[in-house]
């Protein structure tokens, strides 16, 4: 009898059934850089297999990228690594398989069940220093260790995702004065325009505990300028870190790397005793601290499926951000080269908030109702909530407590409106060049999922929209859709993909021959999206640079990064 396949989302129509030897079962993700799938090997053993998009394939260069990205994973061997299986970087669409991680990320089981505790929180520290010890002892940074990149799996802590690491022996490929990571987890010094070193992993560890630790990041949400002067002024929030840790925490968090603790250091300090002089010995002292102190984390559950964000934060004027010393405004252009940074907005279809359509009376739709008082349309927003991943959610008029327009970056839903109550579907958007040979145009492609228990929800083209970014224009504007900007749409409004409990998911692609490299990709949902005229419709806004095409930041941690007209040069 076959066991149950664990919750990941089902195969499309046109995945792959097979890559190299490998059985594809399940989709577990996709990015700007390609799909990661489910598998499994010959002998059952299920596996995870990162596919690159075709689009890419064509591309040397990135094919270069992607051969260099095998070989780092390869490379990696502890018990805090997925492990590395396979890889063809030389076929028609190259792959590159690892060990089959489950559990939920740290941001999921924050976001979910509150910070780490006792035992479990100190062997999380033992754990993500062990992966760096492995990372740091085959010539590697990772650079971008963060909670959405932590999966927390039965035995123990798993650091994952070294598509933007550099090893340091490799550092001449690297554009000079260019930055890759996330903000409030990127070390002063590599602000500051300095190199990557093992240091500025361990800045990252340290704000990482402090996170497990206490839910919070240690430098605070917010733009990407406003948490890099909190990182350059060197206070991090570190209230309600254990004091066991606090002194590890508090060195690592310094803003001089020099005194820095190094990760041997930090797992002599965790351990009670000298550094492991094998890997070997290291692997089987990490083992006994996880098997003593790790208890496997609940599963994520269905509401962490569609990644909904935490408690709404006041919105950040722009108006009242602080400014940065230039030297730090470069890097944080640089930031935003590393892949695509959403910022959760509200896009809109025409001219704003007065584009509301009107009765025949002349009264208008928001404003009319039955006798009663009661509306027979709906509420529609949307949120994005992860990597390139948007919740649409669905009420009767006034449940869901917006108002046709925009609120600029911030999220969308009122603080104490119940999420998982009102959402209807998940959409997941990617951009390539439409033409990949000539870098001209954007395909916008992705997935639809349906995620309530009855009705349906349709995507159309004219849902979406990308706007011009240029000299003159708010990078991060309130509302895209009225400041006078350039916008581009689809040549024909068609239908995408319309998904319902019975087909609940479905793949869809469109082409905007003449639109830039970079933008604003907007979603605004149409009124009848969810089969009936919506009262009040919200959307979102996001920045898409096909210079770059690396996955989006993890828009739960909600950090905000403008998009630049051109990459940094």
């Amino acid at each position: 009898m076959t066991s149950p396949e664990p919750p990941f989302s089902p195969l499309r129509p046109r995945d792959p059934r097979s890559v190299g030897g490998y059985r594809t079962v399940g989709r577990l993700g996709a990015g700007g850089m390609g799909a990661v799938y489910a598998a499994r090997d010959a002998s059952g053993t299920l596996v995870a297999v990162k596919l690159v998009h075709g689009d890419l394939a064509a591309d040397p260069e990135f094919r270069v990228r992607f051969h260099r990205e095998a070989d780092l994973v390869r490379r990696v061997v502890s018990p805090c690594v997925p492990r590395f299986l396979a890889s063809d970087t030389g076929a028609e669409q190259p792959w590159l398989a690892t060990e089959y991680v489950a559990g939920p990320t740290l941001s999921q089981h924050v976001r979910e069940h509150g910070p780490l505790t006792g035992p479990g929180l100190r062997a999380f520290a033992v754990g993500v220093a062990e992966a760096l010890r492995a990372i740091h002892a085959a010539g590697i940074v990772h650079r971008d260790l963060k909670p959405g990149n932590v999966v927390l799996a039965p035995d123990g802590p798993k650091v994952l995702d070294f598509g933007i690491a550099r090893a340091l022996d490799e550092t001449a490929i690297t554009r000079t004065g260019g930055l890759f990571g996330t903000p409030g987890w990127v070390a002063p010094e590599l602000l500051r325009g300095g190199p990557p070193t093992p240091a500025a992993d361990m800045f990252a560890w340290g704000g990482l505990v402090a996170f497990a630790a206490t839910g919070r990041s240690p430098y605070g949400k917010g733009s990407a300028e406003t948490v890099a002067v909190r990182v350059l002024d060197g206070r991090p929030d570190l209230d309600g870190v254990p004091e066991d840790l606090m002194p590890l925490v508090t060195a690592a968090t310094g803003s001089d790397p020099d005194p820095r603790p190094t990760v041997d250091q930090v797992l002599e300090r965790l351990l009670g005793r000298s550094a492991p002089d094998s890997q070997e010995e290291a692997t089987a002292l990490v083992t006994q601290v996880l098997r003593e102190g790790w208890k496997a984390p609940p599963p994520p559950t269905a509401v962490a499926a569609t990644r909904v964000p935490p408690p709404v934060r006041p919105p950040v004027s722009r108006r009242k951000r602080l400014l940065v010393g230039a030297a730090a405004v470069l890097s944080l252009a640089a930031v935003a080269s590393a892949g695509w940074m959403w910022g959760s907005g509200v896009g809109g279809r025409g001219p704003g908030p007065e584009a509301v359509s009107e009765t025949v009376d002349g009264t208008r739709a928001s404003e009319a109702g039955n006798e009663d008082g009661s509306s027979n349309g709906r509420e529609i927003a949307t949120e994005v909530v992860g990597d390139g991943l948007l919740t649409v959610y669905a009420a009767e008029p006034g449940e869901l407590g917006i108002t046709q327009g925009f609120d600029g970056v911030g999220n969308v839903l009122p603080e104490d409106v119940e999420r998982a109550e009102y959402a209807i579907a998940t959409v997941r958007l990617n951009t390539v060049y439409a033409d990949s040979v000539a870098q001209r145009g954007i395909k916008v492609f992705g997935e639809v999922e349906y995620v309530a228990d009855s009705g349906e929800f349709t995507l159309h083209t004219d849902d979406l929209v990308l706007w011009e970014v240029g000299d003159g224009l708010d990078p991060l504007p309130e509302d895209p859709a009225a400041d006078g900007r350039p916008a581009h749409v689809a040549d024909t409004d068609e239908v995408l993909a319309t998904v319902t409990p019975d087909a609940p998911s479905a793949e869809f692609e469109v082409v905007f021959p003449r639109a830039p490299e970079s933008g604003l990709l907007g979603y605004l949902p149409a009124p009848t999206a969810h089969g009936e005229d919506g009262d009040r419709v919200r959307g979102s806004y996001m920045c898409y640079m096909n210079w770059h095409p690396l996955p989006p930041v993890d828009m739960a941690d909600e950090q905000y990064v403008p998009c630049p007209e051109e990459p940094p040069a």
